[in-house]
């Protein structure tokens, strides 16, 4: 998941996504706050490629893990990806993570 981090800064996203999927299949549940942080990861690489529906879904799913296991910089990942969810308001997904987010 590490690598695909660097592949996503490097702005070689479809093997970023590649490398993150493939990492958080192996990730035991005691990975959890790790697997919010690369959700919220995803989240902003599809951000990147204009593509608000999955990105909305990995951005609820970092969110609601975040909030269950207590992970706050999980939250504030997600938080700091709200602004750009603003241009994609009709986009599926995007209104409920929205109404997540403000709850």
């Amino acid at each position: 998941m590490d690598s695909g981090q660097a592949f996503l800064d490097l702005g070689d996203i479809g093997r970023a996504h590649q490398l993150i999927t493939e990492g958080e299949g192996l990730l035991p549940p005691a990975r959890d706050k790790t697997r919010g942080v690369f959700l919220a990861y995803r989240a902003a690489s599809y951000l990147d490629l204009k593509e608000p529906e999955p990105a909305a879904a990995a951005a609820t799913e970092s969110l609601l893990l975040a909030r269950r296991i207590g992970a706050p910089r999980c939250v504030q990942l997600v938080d700091d990806l709200l602004p750009r969810f603003q241009h994609y308001q009709d986009a599926q997904g995007v209104p409920e993570l929205l109404q997540l987010a403000a709850a």
